[in-house]
């Protein structure tokens, strides 16, 4: 069969009969649907079996997948529960609501969607998040690596302060904010600048929670000129000590403890970051460990966000999903990872925003056009979008074509 009777025969392979998958062939459940159109859903009742499809989204992820593999269909999978309980319309919409006709993208050997809506949410999208942590990583890394290697330092600084039970997540997060920016101002902040040659700073906000509530962090690289030395060194340990113990205490909480409230580490920033940039995903480079909160777990019987979300998706549990709504919303608006006034400029790290990097096209060879109509079939198989993916990496185009036909989403022939 010659080049372009092949590509013909693709094409009418590819067009859709529009029907929807039956139940053998892994149809939906009732009322998925009308779920994905109306938004949110009402909290599931604790008793009798889970209203979602956690396990049905999981059931294709293919024996001996690779962790590159797992994690991405637990990202989709989580993010296909979001279709349904998310509080945030964007996120609701995000990789599943097509812009025309939808391309399967190969790149390398990995495939991705173009074509698809996206929600830039650093906080509440599984899939989004990954993406533009990952990129932020990746940049900080870089940045802290020059930097090292000119002679420089970077010191990691990690500030908490005391949670209790009840305190709520929308009026913690200002908190924070405020302290941080209460130990980065005014003169003796200036002359703590002077003394051990800060030249700025990288500040995240990571979120867990337990026994005690909701407990929002910060870890703040801090980047000096040269060596602080001793004394600039001290001077800087106990100017974070004192001022985000007197801020918190005047936000009226209980002062940080000495033992945790304030932790300094030197960052061995040009090995680390080297060993970031050759794609050690779970590296303890400065950029992982202050952007990938997505790769981590919670401690101590702490819970990431996303490890709630998971825990909802097995379980239907109405008290994880409510936390997870409250974290939706007291997150929403908040930077996750900001950058102090003029570092980007000397670091020589151009600024892009998080829905930029969520939005942005890798490239590649186009393996197979989705009509838009066939992809609203598509994203009604829990777990068949990721899986789509896979196959196009495995087999390419003539695998995602027995996969769609097998599924009912295009004719024989």
């Amino acid at each position: 069969m010659s080049v372009d009777e092949r590509t013909g025969l693709r094409q009418d392979r590819a067009r859709v009969s529009h029907r929807v998958p039956s139940a053998a062939a892994g149809a939906e459940r009732p009322g998925r649907a009308a779920t994905h159109e109306a938004g949110p859903a009402a909290a599931p009742p604790r008793s009798g079996a889970p209203w979602h499809y956690a396990k049905d989204v999981s059931a294709l992820l293919p024996p001996g997948a690779d962790v590159r593999e797992s994690r991405r269909h637990k990202r989709h999978a989580q993010r296909e529960v979001q279709w349904g309980v998310s509080s945030i319309e964007r996120v609701r919409k995000c990789g599943r609501v097509a812009l025309g006709d939808v391309a399967i993208i190969g790149n390398a050997g990995i495939a991705h969607y173009a074509g698809l809506t996206t929600c830039g949410s650093i906080w509440a999208c599984p899939v989004c998040s990954a993406k533009i942590r990952n990129h932020r990583a990746e940049e900080i890394s870089a940045a802290a690596a020059r930097w090292d290697l000119a002679g420089n330092s970077v010191y990691m600084v990690t500030l908490t302060a005391p949670h209790d039970m009840g305190m709520k997540l929308g009026q913690l997060l200002p908190v924070i904010a405020d302290s941080f920016r209460a130990v980065i101002s005014g003169r003796a902040w200036l002359r703590v600048k002077k003394q051990a040659g800060i030249t700025g700073t990288i500040r995240s906000v990571e979120i867990t929670h337990g026994a005690n509530g909701w407990h929002p962090h910060l870890h703040v690289l801090v980047f000096t000129a040269a060596d602080p030395g001793a004394d600039g060194l001290a001077a800087m340990v106990l100017h974070f000590r004192e001022k985000w113990r007197r801020a918190i205490v005047k936000a009226g909480y209980r002062p940080p403890s000495d033992e945790h409230g304030v932790k300094v580490d030197r960052c061995m920033s040009a090995a680390e970051a080297g060993a970031y940039i050759a794609k050690t995903q779970d590296g303890k480079s400065p950029g992982n460990e202050l952007a990938r909160s997505d790769l981590k777990n919670g401690r101590d019987g702490h819970r990431t966000p996303f490890e709630i979300l998971e825990d909802f998706r097995w379980t239907g549990d109405a008290d994880d999903l409510a936390l997870w709504h409250v974290y939706e919303r007291a997150t929403k608006g908040h930077q996750a990872i900001s950058w102090s006034k003029g570092l980007r400029v000397l670091l020589a790290a151009p600024e892009r925003s998080d829905e930029e990097i969520a939005a942005q096209e890798v490239g590649g060879d186009v393996v197979l056009m989705i009509p838009k109509d066939t992809w609203r079939e598509v994203v009604r198989v829990p777990g068949l979008s990721v899986y789509l993916l896979g196959e196009a990496e495995r087999g390419g185009v003539d695998a995602v074509l027995a996969v769609l036909e097998r599924y009912g989403l295009i004719g024989s022939g």
